[in-house]
C-alpha cells in the first residue's frame, strides 16, 4: 500500500463500528454494575472526547486469543534502554540481561545495533532498533534510510514513529506512504509503528492503527516514551486491538514500570511490552508460564498473590516520563 489505497470513509465507517462495539461492551459492563451495586464505569469516547476511564481498562477480545498458552512474562518484553546517554557498558548489561531471561528482544538506539547483533549472535533475542525516533517528523525517504541501514547493522525489528503531524492533520495518504517506505526497506523485518497515543484521540488511534495494518506493519506501539503528553494506556491498547483485530501485533510502552501495569495491558491486547523493568517483572512473575486465564479473568490489578517478590506498586502506566 502507498498511499493511494487510503479512504477517508472507510476509516470513518472503522471508528464507527469501533465505537458501536465498546458502547456495547460499556452498555453490558453499565448493567453488571448495576446489579451488583457499583456504581457506572468509564469509557473512552470516540469522537475526541476523553471521558473518565475505568481503572482496569476495557476487556480484552473473548478468549484472549492473541496471547498464547504457556507464555512467560519475559515473552512479552521488549527490553528498552532508549536514553540518549546510554553507554556501552549499560547496552551490554542490557543484552546481558535479555539473553540470561530470554526476553524477545532488546531495543536500543540505532549507533549500538551493531554491538547488540554481535552480543546476541546465537541467542533467540532480537534486535530492535528504532526508526524517525522520536519525533516521527522525518521524510519517509530518511526513514527508509534509515531502516535500510538499522537492517544492514544487524537490526530485525523496526520501531518506526509515525509521521505524528500528519496523523494529527489527517493526511493519511502521506502517514500510509511514510510507513511503507520503512516496510519496504525492512526487508521482511518485523516493523512496529509507533503513534504516540496519548497524543491522539480515539477516532485518530483507531484510523492510525488501521492504516499501519494496511501499510503491511506488523505491530503497532503506542508510544515512544519521551512525549509530554503521556504513555501508554489500558484503553488506547484497546482501541488499537480493535482497530488491528488478532492479525496484528500491539506493543504498550512508555511508563509501564511493574507487572501490575504490564498484566493491565495484556489483559487489555498487548502482545509485547516495551520496558526497562523485564528483570523485576520476571522476578514478580517468575520464570515460567504466566497463569494467564487467571490473571486475566481476575483482573490484572489483583495479581498479588502471584509476585514472588511482593514488591509491586500500584499501575503507573501513561506518565511522561521514557520508560
Amino acid at each position: 500500500m502507498d498511499g493511494r489505497g487510503v479512504v477517508s470513509g472507510d476509516l470513518d465507517r472503522l471508528a464507527a463500528r469501533i465505537a458501536a462495539e465498546l458502547a456495547k461492551r460499556d452498555g453490558a459492563g453499565r448493567a453488571r454494575s448495576t446489579s451488583s451495586g457499583d456504581g457506572p464505569s468509564g469509557r473512552t469516547a470516540t469522537d475526541g472526547r476523553r471521558e473518565s476511564p475505568s481503572r482496569s481498562g476495557a476487556k480484552a477480545p473473548a478468549g484472549v486469543s492473541f496471547v498464547r498458552d504457556q507464555a512467560r512474562i519475559a515473552d512479552f518484553i521488549d527490553h528498552t534502554l532508549l536514553k540518549p546517554e546510554a553507554t556501552q557498558s549499560e547496552i551490554e548489561k542490557l543484552c546481558d540481561e535479555a539473553s540470561k531471561h530470554r526476553f524477545a528482544a532488546v531495543c536500543v538506539n540505532p549507533a549500538w545495533v551493531p554491538l547488540c547483533a554481535s552480543r546476541l549472535k546465537g541467542t533467540s533475542v532480537k534486535v530492535a532498533t528504532v526508526i524517525g525516533f522520536p519525533l516521527g517528523a522525518n521524510q519517509p525517504e530518511t526513514k527508509a534510510f534509515e531502516a535500510g541501514r538499522a537492517v544492514q547493522d544487524g537490526a530485525q525489528e523496526l520501531d518506526m514513529v509515525a509521521a505524528l503531524g500528519m496523523i494529527k492533520t489527517g493526511n493519511w495518504d502521506h502517514v500510509a506512504r511514510d510507513i511503507a517506505a520503512v516496510v519496504r526497506a525492512a526487508s521482511g523485518n518485523l516493523v512496529k509503528v509507533i503513534i504516540e497515543s496519548s497524543l491522539l484521540t480515539p477516532t485518530e488511534i483507531i484510523k492510525a492503527s488501521a492504516i499501519a495494518k494496511e501499510s503491511g506493519a506488523q505491530y503497532v506501539k503506542t508510544s515512544t516514551g519521551f512525549h509530554a503528553s503521556g504513555g501508554a494506556t489500558a484503553e488506547a491498547v484497546t482501541l488499537m486491538r480493535l482497530a488491528v483485530g488478532d492479525d496484528l501485533g500491539v506493543k504498550a510502552s512508555g511508563g509501564v514500570r511493574d507487572c501490575t501495569a504490564a498484566l493491565r495491558m495484556i489483559a487489555s491486547g498487548a502482545t509485547r511490552i516495551g520496558t526497562s523493568g523485564g528483570v523485576a517483572m520476571t522476578e514478580c512473575l517468575g520464570g515460567g508460564p504466566l497463569p494467564l486465564r487467571e490473571l486475566l479473568s481476575t483482573e490484572a490489578a489483583a495479581h498479588g498473590a502471584h509476585c514472588a517478590s511482593g514488591r509491586c506498586a500500584p499501575a503507573t502506566a501513561g506518565s511522561a516520563q521514557p520508560y
